[in-house]
This record gives C-alpha cells, structure tokens and sequence, in this order.
C-alpha cells in the first residue's frame, strides 16, 4: 500500500469556500482538459459515452459478472469490480462531511476527475489524510447525515450488465449534513442490488427523508472517476449528479435511522424498527 509524503500546509478555509472552489475548479476542468491536448492526453472517455454495449450482456443479475459489461482487465472493468465489492467487516472508520471536501482536494492532486483509472492510479486513492487520522478507497467507512433530493433506481449501467427495472439496479442516494440543503451541497451513496434486503426500497427511503431523520450509512469508500464534481447550483453541469465530492459509500452495508428528527443523535434504531414504529402510527 503506497505511503503519502508530507502534507503542504495551507491557509485555513471555511467548509463551505472550500466546496465552491471544488465545484468552481470542476466546471473549469474540460477547458483545462482542451487547453492540454496532447500535452497530456488522458486515457479516458466521458462519462457520456457508453461504458459498454448498452444492451444488456446477460441474462440476469444472477449472471452478471464482477466486470460487468465490460471487457475483463480493463479498467473499467476494476471500477465496476469496485462498485460490488464488499469491504472487509469491523469497526468502521468515523468520516466528517469536512473529509469529503479534503478526500476531493486530494483525488483532484493525484487522480483527477472523468477519467478511467488503472490499478495504479487507483492506489494514489490510498492513505488519505482526514480528521481522524488516514482513509484509503476500499475502508470500510460511515458517515451520519440526511436523506436530501431524490433516491431513485439507476437506469442500465454497466456494472448490473445493463440489465432494466429497479431490481437490477443500485440506488442513488442523495445525502447531505443538513436537511434543508440541496444534493448541490452534498454526496452520493448507494445500495446495489446483490443480495439487497427487501426493507432496502426507494418508498422506505423517502419515508425517511420526510420524517426528517438523521441516518448513518455504513459501507465502502468509492471514488467515483467517471464523472465531475457538480457542485455549484448555479452553474449546473448537465449530465453530471449534484455532488461537491465525487467520494461514494457505495455499496451500503449497513443503515442505522435516528429515533427523533434532530441533526444530534443518540437515540439509533434499524430499519425494521423504522417501518415497525411507522406502521404502529398510521390510523
């Protein structure tokens, strides 16, 4: 596992000056990209442009290998591998939403943004330093925050062999600090649909969110390379998710919901406890 040197010591700046930059330094990066050209030509292609054929490759999800759709040893064949894989049980490492804006800063030093990453460049993910100490894409992580905009099915992607319907697809989670914010101002996380429990469902997401409950999402550090940062609601990237870090639980191995709407929380109780209080409330 590679080692990081020492980290250049910068002016203190607030959370959220720190996300415009990203978002900021992200619209600005297909130019920076152009004005390259072959000086530094990456080896990539946009998150526009399809991953593999977009009919689906197998039959079933039952089929449907760790690579996906696409060709096994290439290098998004490893981000659809990543996107599956389960990280190592124990004690999960505590994050703050401040480390996703530092996890960003440091991807964009090493790796960059919409671009396909290799093992090797996937190793610069590795022993990030955080509030808590180092993080490395592959922890086993959590994180406590809110349900915000939407959670919804993706639609046919690579990873689930293209197969349709929600069944076969990860849900994308928009989660942010604060329940007022916009998934703008926050990250995506995301349940896949291998061996899914059935209480894991969009309705039951939105049930959260309406109550305004604090969740704690366990699960995988992912870092999402085929797209950009979208972070300013102002200036809208199309075709990119809200989001002002490209940094991903996903896939969710676990979720825990607060016993009361409130941005602390002591009180946690499981998702079976969740549905069981809700359906105990309705007339």
């Amino acid at each position: 596992m590679p080692t990081r040197g020492s980290i250049t010591t910068r002016t203190p700046t607030s959370s959220s000056t720190r996300r415009r930059q990203l978002a900021s330094a992200a619209t600005m990066l297909p130019l920076a990209l152009g004005l390259a050209g072959n000086m530094n030509a990456p080896q990539s292609r946009t998150s526009a442009e399809p991953t593999a054929a977009t009919k689906q490759c197998r039959p079933s999800l039952s089929s449907c290998p760790e690579y996906g759709c696409d060709a096994e040893g290439s290098a998004h064949a490893l981000v659809n591998e990543m996107k599956r894989r389960l990280p190592t049980q124990g004690a999960p490492k505590s994050l703050t939403w401040d480390d996703f804006t530092t996890l960003q800063e440091d991807a964009d030093s090493t790796v960059g943004q919409e671009k396909e990453l290799d093992e090797s460049a996937r190793a610069r993910l590795h022993n990030i330093r955080v509030s808590s100490g180092s993080v490395s894409e592959g922890d086993l992580v959590q994180l406590d925050g809110f349900l915000v905009g939407k959670p919804h099915p993706n639609t046919g992607e690579s990873v689930n062999c293209n197969l349709p319907g929600p069944a076969n697809n990860d849900f994308h989670i928009p989660f942010a600090d604060d329940p007022d914010k916009t998934p703008f101002q926050g990250i995506v996380v995301e349940m896949i649909p291998q061996d899914r429990p059935a209480n894991w469902n969009t309705k039951l997401l939105v049930k959260i969110e309406n109550a305004r409950r604090m969740v704690r999402f366990v699960g995988q550090l992912f870092y999402d390379n085929m797209h950009r940062v979208n972070g300013d609601e102002e200036a809208p990237q199309s075709g990119q998710p809200p989001r002002f870090s490209l940094f991903e639980i996903h896939p969710i191995t676990a979720v825990t919901v607060c016993k009361q709407p409130d941005t602390q929380c002591a009180n946690w109780e499981t998702l079976d406890q969740f549905v069981a209080e809700n359906q105990a409330a309705s007339p």
